[in-house]
């Protein structure tokens, strides 16, 4: 035992072979590093996750604004039958602007947005792009990009109408917007 650990000397470890299946509230010291030493990597980060969420506020994306839907809508089916992509500017719960990247590359199956020409800008804060199919639902690099790159991620599908678009957060789970002026 080091200088700084939690239990004083010839004191016996009690760890309750259900520790597991009781809330973390209720673990001993004992069992709460029997935890950290022998979870896997899934059950740790969710475990700093919960532990983030509850001691730091983090704001939540809750609104878009007509325009930029608009403006989206009208890029995809512009770029039809290639893909259109942007990043997010989020102030405050809502998404306010399109950030067009330098050097963005659209095919026919794909949108390559370069980040790394990005402007240094805490407000951007996820992406956009279009889908040139009716599902504008993620695909497996989608979801590598959102779990990398911003909060709130925003797909528009064909025919860009007002309602085929969706929107999902950074682990690829569906997110509602609501939509305003």
């Amino acid at each position: 035992m080091g200088w700084f650990s939690r239990k004083p000397k010839g004191r016996e470890r009690v760890i309750r072979a259900d520790y597991r299946s009781l809330p973390m509230e209720e673990w001993t010291d004992d069992e709460y590093d029997h935890f950290m030493q022998t979870c896997t990597d899934d059950e740790y980060w969710a475990e700093w996750d919960a532990w983030s969420r509850a001691t730091v506020d983090h704001p939540r994306v809750k609104r878009v604004r007509q325009g930029v839907l608009r403006m989206a809508l009208e890029a995809g089916k512009a770029s039809f039958p290639g893909e259109f992509g942007a990043l997010l500017r989020v102030e405050g719960d809502t998404v306010t602007e399109l950030i067009l990247l330098p050097g963005t590359i659209s095919g026919d199956e794909h949108c390559i947005l370069p980040v790394y020409n990005a402007p240094v800008d805490k407000t951007i804060r996820g992406s956009l792009h279009s889908h040139p199919d009716p599902h504008p639902y993620p695909s497996d690099a989608d979801l590598e990009l959102f779990s990398h790159h911003g909060d709130i991620h925003i797909i528009v599908g064909q025919p860009y109408g007002r309602d085929d678009w969706r929107a999902y957060d950074h682990k690829g789970q569906p997110v509602h917007l609501k939509v305003v002026a």
